[in-house]
C-alpha cells in the first residue's frame, strides 16, 4: 500500500479471488490513467507480483452490478429489511408499489407501508408465518413471500435473524375464500415454543392436522399460520369453515390446491361428525384439511382416526406462568400498536399470574386491553393496579370431593405429595426442586425422603 500512497492514489476497497485464491483486487475509482502506467511498473517489481492488469469491476461490484440489474427486470416488488424493520435495499418496482422514488426507499421502516403487520414480531424469529401472507400496499393486494435472512454462526437461534427479504406478488384473491383470523405472532414463549417448532416442522406436509387445545389457547391462530408456513400458500388459497346448528358442510367450490381449516369440530353432533368425514374423503390430494378441537377424545372415532397422524396440543395459559410478563407485555404490543410502548409494574404482574385465565389468551387480551385504557387515559406509562379490572371469576378448587372425611393438615400432605411427585417425574435434581420450590435443597430432601419418594442410593 506504501506505493500506491507515494502515487497519491486512494485504495478505497479490496479482496482476494481467482481460481487458486492467488489474485489480489483492489479498488481504486478516481485512478487517472497517466497514474496507472506509473505504478504498473513499480508494483511489477514485488517480489511475487507476476501481471498487473487494470479492470472495469472488481468481483465484488460486478457481483451487486448483476444483482442490482436482474432486481431492475424484476417485475414484481422485491426488497430487503434489516432486523430493525429499515428497507436496506429495493427494486424499482417495490418504489412504484410504495409510491416513492427508488433513492428514498433505502432507510425507510417497512412499518409505514405495511401499518397491520407485526413486523418487530416476524423479525424475531423463524417461526413465524412467510408464505402468500395476504397484505394491501396503498390499496393493492399482494401476496408476500417473508424470507429470513439468518446469521451463519448461530442458524435457527433466537436471536439469529439479520433481516429478510420480501417478495410480492400481485393477488386476485378467490371470492369463496374465507375471512381467516388476524395474522399474529405466535409467541413462541415457554411451552409454547415446542408447538411453534413443531407446526413448523408439520407446515410443509400434506397429511391431514388436528389441533387441540382449551378455548382461547389459539387453534384458530395456529391453523392459519401453518398455511403460511406451507409454500403451497404462495398459490393455493386458504378457506376456513366454521360449524352452523351443529353442522359443518363443505362448499362444492373448495376444490382447488390450498388449506382446509375445519373449526370446533367438538360442536358437532356424532351424526355431522361423520357426514363431515364422508365429504373429507372425497376431497383432492392437494387440498389439506386442518382441523381444530378441545380435544380428540370429543370425536368420532372414524373422524379422529382421520387426523389421527398428525396433532398439535396447544398448552394453556395457566401451565405457562414463569413466561407470563413476556406474554403480557408482547399483548400490549400488538393490541395497542399506536400507543407508546407500557409496562407493568410487580404488584400487577403478581395480580396475574395468580389467576387462572379459563379462557386463556383471549381473556388476557381482553383483560389488558382495558387495563391499558384506563393506564393511557390518566396518561401513564405503566400499568398499576388500580388500572385492573376486578377478576370476578376465582380460581375453584374440588377440595370439596377428594377432602371428604380428611384432616386440613392430611389435606396439605396430600396437595404437597402430588406435587413433589409430579416434579420428580421430570426427572429434576433436588437442588433444581428447590430452585422451583423456593425452599432449601435439605427441606426437599427431607420431604422426599418423607414421601417414599426419594431415588434410591447406589
Amino acid at each position: 500500500m506504501q506505493i500506491f500512497g507515494e502515487y497519491r492514489i486512494n485504495v478505497t476497497s479490496g479482496e482476494l479471488g481467482g481460481d487458486s485464491g492467488d489474485k489480489v483486487y483492489l479498488s481504486a475509482p478516481n485512478m487517472l490513467a497517466t497514474q496507472y502506467q506509473a505504478i504498473e511498473k513499480s508494483l511489477l517489481k514485488v517480489p511475487g507480483v507476476q501481471r498487473v492488469r487494470r479492470i472495469a469491476l472488481i468481483p465484488s461490484e460486478r457481483r451487486h452490478f448483476e444483482l442490482d440489474t436482474l432486481l431492475r427486470h424484476v417485475a414484481d416488488p422485491v426488497l430487503s429489511v434489516d432486523r430493525e424493520g429499515r428497507v436496506i435495499a429495493a427494486n424499482l418496482a417495490a418504489a412504484r408499489a410504495f409510491g416513492v422514488s427508488l433513492d428514498r426507499v433505502p432507510g425507510l421502516q417497512l412499518q409505514r407501508f405495511l401499518p397491520l403487520m407485526q413486523v418487530a414480531e416476524l423479525l424475531r424469529d423463524f417461526t413465524v408465518p412467510r408464505y402468500g401472507l395476504p397484505v394491501r400496499v396503498r390499496g393493492r393486494a399482494f401476496r408476500m413471500e417473508w424470507s429470513p435472512i439468518p446469521v451463519e454462526e448461530s442458524p435457527g437461534a433466537v436471536d439469529s435473524l439479520a433481516g429478510a427479504v420480501l417478495t410480492l406478488q400481485p393477488s386476485e384473491m378467490d371470492q369463496y375464500a374465507a375471512e381467516l383470523p388476524r395474522l399474529v405472532a405466535l409467541w413462541d414463549f415457554d411451552r409454547r415454543r415446542e408447538s411453534c417448532l413443531r407446526l413448523q416442522e408439520l407446515a410443509g406436509l400434506g397429511s391431514p392436522l388436528l389441533i387441540a387445545g382449551e378455548r382461547g389457547v389459539g387453534k384458530s391462530t395456529f391453523a392459519a399460520a401453518l398455511h403460511h408456513l406451507s409454500p403451497v400458500a404462495a398459490a393455493g388459497d386458504c378457506h376456513r369453515l366454521l360449524p352452523r346448528d351443529g353442522q359443518l358442510q363443505v362448499p362444492a367450490h373448495v376444490r382447488g390446491a390450498g388449506t382446509l381449516i375445519l373449526e370446533d369440530l367438538h360442536r358437532l353432533s356424532a351424526t355431522a361428525q361423520l357426514a363431515l368425514l364422508r365429504q373429507l374423503r372425497d376431497l383432492p390430494p392437494e387440498l389439506r384439511p386442518i382441523a381444530t378441537c378441545s380435544s380428540a377424545e370429543k370425536l368420532e372415532p372414524a373422524l379422529a382416526q382421520l387426523f389421527s397422524s398428525l396433532a398439535i396440543t396447544l398448552p394453556p395459559l395457566r401451565t405457562m406462568r414463569p413466561a407470563l410478563s413476556r406474554f403480557t407485555l408482547a399483548m400490549l404490543r400488538q393490541e395497542t400498536p399506536q400507543a407508546r410502548p407500557l409496562n407493568l409494574s410487580e404488584e400487577t404482574l403478581a395480580i396475574l399470574k395468580r389467576h387462572d385465565w379459563p379462557d386463556n389468551f383471549n381473556g388476557l387480551r381482553d383483560y389488558l386491553v382495558a387495563a391499558a385504557g384506563r393506564c393511557l387515559a390518566r396518561d401513564g406509562d405503566t400499568v398499576e393496579v388500580g388500572d385492573l379490572p376486578d377478576l370476578a371469576v376465582q380460581p375453584r378448587l374440588p377440595w370439596q370431593e377428594w377432602g371428604r372425611g380428611l384432616t386440613y393438615r392430611e389435606m396439605m400432605e396430600r396437595l404437597e405429595r402430588a406435587l413433589l411427585g409430579d416434579l420428580v417425574a421430570e426427572q429434576l435434581s433436588t437442588r433444581e426442586l428447590a430452585k422451583r420450590l423456593g425452599i432449601s435443597h435439605t427441606a426437599v430432601a427431607n420431604k422426599l425422603r418423607k414421601f417414599g419418594l426419594a431415588k434410591p442410593k447406589g
